[in-house]
Formats: C-alpha cells, sequence, structure tokens
C-alpha cells in the first residue's frame, strides 16, 4: 500500500457512480482480485449527483484507502463530462474508463499494458464483453455513417471489406472503428491529444466520437478479443423514452460534428421518413418523429438540462 502511494501509477481507473453504489463497490473489488501488485492502479470514482448520499457514502467507505479518490458533483454531468473530471485528476500512463456494472474476471490490464507499450500507434483498445450469463455480446461496431443508415451493415461490411463485422469471432488483434464504451483503455497521451470525452454529450454515442477523432490524429482503436469482462448492463436506469430522444440527439451531434452538414442532413431526412412510415404503422414511433422534426438536431433540448425528471426515471 505505501508503495502505491508513492510510485506513479501504471493505470487511472475513472468509475462513474450514478446511484449503483454497490455495484461500485464490486467493479473495484473485482478489479482488485484480478489485477497482479505488478501493475499499480489508482481508482478515481466520480460520483455524479447520486441519490441518497452515495457519495459520501463513498467517500467514507474508502476514507483509508490510500489508491481510491471519491470526486462529488454537485450536478449530473452525464458520460462525457462526468469522465472528464475523474481524467483531470489521473496521474497514470493508460486511462482506463470502466462503467460500475463491469466485473473483472480475469487480469485483463496486464496484457494490456503490454499492448500498448509495443503498439504506440494504438490510442484506445477495448476487449470481448460477456452478459451476466457469460454469452458474449457486441463489444466494436463500425462508425454509423450514411453507408450503414441508408445501406444496412449487410452492405456496408460489402463496400469495405477493412470493416469487421459487429458478431465476427475475431481471433486476433483486430482494427476497429470503435469499442463498446463500457471498458476503454486509453493511452493516456493520446486521450489529452484529442481532447478527451467530448463534454457536450451527455449520453450515449461517447465511443463513436472519441475513436473517430483519435483516428483523425493517426491513432488506432484495436479490439483485443482473447480478454473479456461481464457487463451486467443497464443498471443505472432503463432505457425510457426520455433516453431514447438522448440517443438520437446524441448521434445526430456526433454525425454532424465529426462527418459534416451533408452527411448529417441526409441521415437526418433519412431518419423523418423512416420514422414517420413507422408511425403509421406503429403509434409508438410518433414520438421520435414529432421530436426529430421540431427540434431533434439540438442539445439545449438534452436531459442533461431535466435533471429532476432525470432523477425520477
Amino acid at each position: 500500500m505505501e508503495k502505491s502511494s508513492f510510485t506513479k501509477p501504471h493505470i487511472s481507473v475513472v468509475i462513474l457512480n450514478y446511484n449503483t453504489f454497490q455495484l461500485t463497490l464490486d467493479c473495484i473489488a473485482s478489479i482488485k482480485k484480478n489485477t497482479p501488485p505488478a501493475i499499480v492502479v489508482e481508482y478515481i470514482i466520480v460520483d455524479n449527483a447520486s441519490a441518497n448520499n452515495e457519495g459520501a457514502l463513498l467517500a467514507t467507505e474508502f476514507q483509508n484507502s490510500s489508491d481510491i479518490k471519491v470526486i462529488k458533483t454537485q450536478i449530473n454531468l452525464g458520460f462525457g463530462a462526468g469522465n472528464m473530471v475523474g481524467a483531470q485528476q489521473a496521474t497514470g500512463s493508460f486511462f482506463a474508463f470502466i462503467n460500475s456494472d463491469v466485473l473483472f474476471t480475469q487480469d485483463c490490464f496486464s496484457e494490456m499494458v503490454s499492448f500498448m507499450k509495443t503498439n504506440k500507434d494504438v490510442g484506445v483498445c477495448g476487449i470481448q464483453i460477456l452478459n451476466r450469463e457469460g454469452q458474449k455480446t457486441i463489444s466494436q461496431r463500425p462508425f454509423e455513417g450514411v453507408r450503414y443508415k441508408l445501406l444496412g451493415k449487410k452492405l456496408l461490411y460489402k463496400t469495405d471489406a477493412t470493416i469487421p463485422k459487429i458478431n465476427a469471432e475475431l481471433k486476433k488483434p483486430t482494427q476497429v472503428d470503435f469499442v463498446i464504451g463500457s471498458f476503454m483503455f486509453f493511452n493516456a497521451s493520446a486521450y489529452r491529444e484529442c481532447g478527451g470525452f467530448d463534454p457536450n454529450i451527455f449520453l450515449y454515442y461517447e465511443e463513436f466520437d472519441i475513436c473517430y477523432r483519435l483516428k483523425k490524429l493517426g491513432y488506432k482503436t484495436m479490439f483485443l478479443p482473447h480478454l473479456q469482462y461481464i457487463h451486467l448492463e443497464g443498471q443505472s436506469g432503463a432505457f425510457n423514452i426520455l433516453k431514447k430522444k438522448e440517443h438520437l440527439l446524441s448521434y445526430l451531434y456526433v454525425v454532424r460534428k465529426n462527418l459534416g452538414i451533408f452527411k448529417f442532413w441526409i441521415i437526418k431526412n433519412y431518419l423523418l421518413i423512416s420514422y414517420f412510415f413507422k408511425a403509421i404503422f406503429k403509434p409508438k414511433y410518433l414520438p421520435m418523429f414529432t421530436f426529430l422534426l421540431f427540434r431533434g438536431e439540438s442539445l439545449a433540448h438534452s436531459i442533461r438540462h431535466l435533471q429532476k425528471q432525470l432523477e425520477k426515471k
């Protein structure tokens, strides 16, 4: 313990806590259990204005842990800004942004550190996700541009053989467009160079955005299929209508920011037409159509600005 207090950590683990007190404790315990002493890790917990005084409870829980720091925010900053708060306190050579509902079942860090040290052109990597039943789930995805939306995944893969299929059984480290955000392992220098997570994005598509920006800077996003972790998924809130709208807002923001106004308008109008015809046969799509038609491209309508409503969901 004393050694870690004075030794620069190899890895800074940043975990957002939002009403997931026990999950956060379990997450950290699983990482500690499966990480050898040779890998020095510091843990930065950002409590994103949880209910029931969870931030204070976490601070009390870890008050005697020299390798764990708890930061409490006054409002829910969302994924991007919350992680940026944690990253400002990070001192490691590598940053691991890990969801509170993640459990390690093996030593993931040793090989990831070795891989990143050997491959200096890699900005971020991810590994295979398992669900609570131990089944493999989607762990990497292609950028969702015009071809993806208009042609679908199958035709996208046919027009670009370099893009791995979402459910491909990959056997070796493979370059992908982006990895799922429940566990992203960054070269700290690359993370800082690209500006980190975009705090304008409250929820969803943060991985698309940051991996796209890293790619523009010449960094690769790599998927390491032989390493695995469990993601319990969705433990901090249901995917309700507010979050569906937020999902759409974030997607359109990321598309406009990274792909340009022309592709943005193609995708937006495609989605409008798609929601219109879906709403004719399935009324549940009508709120999404009207939302996109009248205000679906402005972050002014993000649930970031609806903190009280968000707390109830």
